[in-house]
């Protein structure tokens, strides 16, 4: 059975209800803006935070920078990752921001 995606939330939302866990419908779209904000407010670099989302800069700037962050974005990714299973734990998390040298893409100016 295929279902859509605001069908699947309101699911969600229905089952916590049941489950004494206040929680209003929600959409993809709200789960998008959430991580948006939260990845920003962590301290993350906007760059990496609107490629992962896949937005376009449509100005100059985006004309001339093709970079796609690849590593950067999957680190950024696994640190989403580790932050929402610690708040799901009831923890706090300190985010690292930073991609370590060891894992940073190398650059190859031959192309």
């Amino acid at each position: 059975m295929h279902r859509s995606p605001n069908r699947v939330t309101s699911a969600i939302a229905e089952r916590a209800g049941k489950g004494d866990l206040p929680l209003e419908p929600f959409t993809v779209h709200d789960l998008r803006r959430t991580a948006s904000t939260l990845l920003h407010e962590m301290g993350f670099n906007s760059d990496w935070i609107e490629k992962g989302l896949a937005h376009e800069e449509r100005s100059s700037r985006g004309v001339y920078n093709k970079a796609e962050f690849e590593t950067q974005r999957r680190h950024m990714a696994q640190e989403w990752s580790n932050a929402v299973d610690a708040w799901e734990a009831g923890r706090a998390y300190t985010p690292v921001l930073t991609v370590s040298e060891v894992s940073a893409p190398r650059f190859d100016p031959k192309f």
